[in-house]
């Protein structure tokens, strides 16, 4: 259940007593990671539960007494994010899994429920990769006896795929696993698409036709938040930036009119999508979905923290105001913000005592020295002025910033800076438009 873009999940606490238990065997052992950390999904939200020490890689969690049934996650990795989710529906939960490839090596030892998903999960994957394998080579073929052979084996593979989803429905029938795998059939057509964007207008059209919103067990789990994630993420793509915004909308649109009048839903949907795109730092749809959605929410369902943390994470996103920068020249304080002596300007944080950038920060002065549109506003991270003075000397065309205590400079923390040299490139206004990694970035930017 490993996704490769995954929402940041808010951590919330809750406290009830035991009754049924979760243990596994984690391999390999290892001494750094041996604690494993129990929550139940909620939409956006991972509920803390409980905590365990993982011994000689094994571990044992009792669920409180009247836990919620619905889909939890065991985290074992919290730097690398290392996680394995399972579904509780009051029975005892036994696994083992091995914690460098979670995704192939998760085997449920007690658990019908799960016993089952997992079966269900391996079995349609492997005939659904023969579907699309199949697709995918038809859209190559122009021999007509290649096609027909081609439309056999993909009707007798999607005869077999949809056997196998109504036996894994009737196998399941009366039990919470159902709804997952009913929620988890995938519509593919009676016969093999001839282009790939009509398959992709067809895998657009029918992508939700199983999917069902009023569903509570999908609710008390991380399902649609996850359905919703590639929804928009993967099957709305360009390579033009513009062209890409307007797909993430009509897609957020388009989610947005399904789930309907489901306020909490919608809420939780939308909490998902806010942290994905900060995670990308798209501030453009993080400003589209709160303006046109989140804040329109009923008050009680709007968090105000959520709104707070979002913009924190993108404050430094291309788009975004630079944050104001004060220092005092021959006496007088000014600030970057009512600079206006340039057309662009450039705010680069270095240190004396970093090799790479004494490398870099000669060629960086020789190539905007001569460019008056250009004002660079270069920040060194030192511990004294010793060599600040000494490497300034010959930077006359720049305004130059000592920021002393270096990491713990309070404009390199408002920068969130921990590495140097640290481009920024400014418009006029201030806003950011650029962050070069290198030297020759700055130059391709400029000369673009």
């Amino acid at each position: 259940m490993l996704k490769q873009l995954l929402p940041l999940f808010l951590l919330i606490s809750f406290t009830v007593s035991g009754q049924h238990f979760v243990k596994g065997k984690v391999e390999p052992i290892s001494k750094e990671n041996n604690w494993i950390i129990l929550y139940q999904l909620k939409g956006a939200k991972q509920l803390y539960v409980k905590n365990a020490t993982i011994t000689n890689g094994e571990f044992k969690i009792d669920f409180p007494e009247n836990s919620s049934s619905g889909m939890y996650r065991l985290m074992y990795d919290m730097q690398h994010r290392g996680f394995v989710d399972f579904i509780y529906n009051n029975e005892n939960i036994e696994l083992e899994f091995n914690r460098e490839t979670p995704s192939t090596t998760l085997n449920f030892l007690v658990s019908e429920e799960n016993k089952i998903y997992d079966e269900y999960t391996i079995k349609t994957s492997e005939i659904r990769q023969q579907l699309d394998s199949v697709q995918l080579l038809f859209f190559r073929l122009t021999d007509t006896n290649e096609q027909l052979k081609s439309q056999k084996i993909y009707t007798s593979l999607l005869l077999q795929k949809n056997n196998l989803q109504t036996n894994f429905e009737q196998l399941s029938k009366g039990k919470l696993v159902n709804s997952f795998i009913y929620a988890s059939n995938k519509y593919y057509a009676k016969s093999l698409i001839n282009n790939p964007q009509a398959y992709l207008n067809s895998e657009k059209k029918h992508y939700f036709d199983f999917i069902n919103f009023e569903d509570d067990n999908l609710k008390s789990s991380s399902f649609f938040s996850e359905k919703i994630i590639d929804y928009v993420f993967y099957l709305n793509s360009s390579e033009d930036v513009e062209v890409q915004n307007v797909l993430y909308k009509n897609a957020v649109n388009e989610v947005m009119q399904k789930v309907g009048n489901h306020q909490l839903l919608k809420s939780e949907l939308l909490t998902t999508l806010l942290y994905t795109f900060a995670q990308v730092e798209n501030v453009g749809l993080i400003d589209f979905i709160l303006e046109s959605y989140y804040k329109k929410l009923p008050k009680e369902l709007i968090d105000l923290n959520v709104i707070k943390d979002i913009q924190l994470k993108v404050k430094l996103a291309i788009g975004k105001y630079a944050p104001e920068i004060t220092w005092e020249e021959n006496g007088i304080t000014k600030n970057l913000s009512e600079l206006n002596n340039a057309d662009q300007y450039m705010v680069v944080f270095w240190s004396t005592s970093c090799s790479h950038c004494l490398n870099e920060i000669p060629k960086l002065y020789e190539y905007t020295k001569d460019k008056p549109k250009i004002h660079v506003i270069a920040i060194a991270l030192e511990m004294n002025d010793v060599e600040f003075k000494k490497q300034t000397q010959n930077l006359t065309k720049w305004t130059n910033i000592l920021g002393l205590k270096k990491w713990e400079n309070p404009i390199a923390r408002e920068y969130e800076i921990n590495a140097t040299p640290t481009y920024f490139i400014l418009d006029a206004t201030k806003k950011i438009i650029s962050k070069p990694y290198y030297f020759e970035n700055v130059k391709e930017f400029f000369e673009h």
